[in-house]
């Protein structure tokens, strides 16, 4: 029977640094010499799902990453990382736009960027699948979770336990999408275990998430050994109540509420409800529509339909410049990291080169770009 350790969840305030807020949530929940050895590996898996900042509250700020791989080192591991994008996004324009490359050549990390080597490995009492597709090398790996604290439009929230899909190659994250999020999560938890989950629920992201969304201000580091006691505390911090999470649902016999210890800061003092996105039963199903379709698409042409799609302007979340409101001052120019992608003299957006990190929108004070798409209002 596991000890109450295993199943505590310290939450720690973002106060004078990130790095002390780290440390103090780690420690609150044993510390990281109490799963990390001396000659350890442990593989990070952080949540780089598009080519966003973290402030954006898109993606896991790598600052919580670095003090991570810090303390595992100090335990006598070594730290590697591990993380894909959404089907839609490239890994390599994902990396460069964050700068994971450079981030892990100066911080002595160890960068897997290649799903070449899988295995097919068995999913106990699996929900929908009985076996699914990994990469070799996380087959017996030991593994730190750190995900991002997001709302998402077909789970309702985004946290430790479907951060384990970035794990995945393409094909097999197009199957879980066809299947059903929710149950796929579930069925990753059994195949995948972390030895610890630190959760950056610094700058979150609420509505359209978990890339489409608005920046919220939460400033929290979230830490705990079990993924099921970490997600159901985030959910509580965010205003959504657990068992309204369909996959933590269905996980709520691994760990349930009243098992569940808590350290840091009380959690009355830091709830903060979120927009959760509400989605039509038509969007739900135009979704796993096209991963079904990108089946045949992906094998027939070079790209993902999604990317397709995306690229023509007319469908998903792209930005649009708003002639009346722009006045042609640059600044979009200025911090679009893509050659060619603005054209200001017409007032157009080339979405065969625009890599949607948005950091035009975010950067115009002018309010003359709004985001146009499905999933998002065309308005700042």
């Amino acid at each position: 029977m596991k000890s109450d350790s295993d199943t505590l969840v310290s939450i720690t305030k973002v106060e004078k640094n990130i790095e002390s807020a780290v440390k103090n949530a780690i420690n609150q929940v044993g510390g990281m010499n109490s799963v990390v050895r001396a000659g350890d590996k442990i593989y990070l898996k952080p949540n780089f799902v598009a080519p966003r900042h973290s402030s954006t509250g898109t993606t896991t700020n790598l600052e919580v990453i670095r003090i991570v791989a810090e303390e595992i080192r100090r335990c006598g591991g070594t730290p590697i990382l591990y993380e894909t994008p959404a089907i839609e996004f490239d890994q390599k324009t994902v990396y460069d736009f964050l700068g994971v490359y450079e981030f892990a050549k100066r911080n002595n990390i160890e960068l897997v960027d290649s799903t070449s080597n899988l295995i097919s490995v068995p999913v106990p009492n699996g929900i929908v699948f009985k076996k699914v597709t990994i990469p070799q090398i996380l087959r017996h790996a030991k593994i730190i979770n750190l995900p991002k604290l997001k709302t998402h439009v077909n789970t309702k929230m985004t946290c430790g336990l479907k951060n384990l899909i970035g794990f995945l190659p393409d094909s097999e994250k197009r199957r879980m999408h066809i299947r059903g999020v929710d149950a796929t999560v579930a069925d990753l938890s059994k195949v995948f275990r972390p030895i610890l989950t630190v959760v950056d629920a610094i700058a979150c992201q609420q509505g359209d998430g978990p890339a489409y969304g608005d920046k919220i201000d939460v400033g929290l580091i979230v830490a705990g050994k079990k993924m099921v006691a970490v997600d159901k505390i985030c959910s509580q911090i965010i205003g959504l109540p657990w068992d309204e999470v369909k996959y933590l649902r269905l996980l709520d016999g691994q760990v349930s509420q009243s098992k569940i210890g808590l350290a840091g800061t009380p959690i009355e003092e830091i709830t903060l409800p979120f927009n959760i996105p509400v989605k039509s039963s038509f969007y739900q199903f135009s979704t796993r529509m096209i991963h079904a379709l990108d089946i045949i698409f992906s094998k027939m042409f070079s790209q993902h339909l999604n990317e397709f799609l995306y690229s023509t302007g007319y469908f998903g979340t792209n930005p649009k410049i708003l002639r009346d409101s722009c006045d042609r001052c640059g600044h979009c120019l200025e911090v679009c990291p893509v050659e060619d992608a603005i054209d200001l003299d017409t007032y157009r957006v080339d979405y065969k080169n625009c890599i949607r990190c948005l950091d035009c929108y975010f950067a115009c004070d002018k309010n003359a770009i709004a985001v146009k798409g499905l999933s998002r209002p065309d308005t700042h």
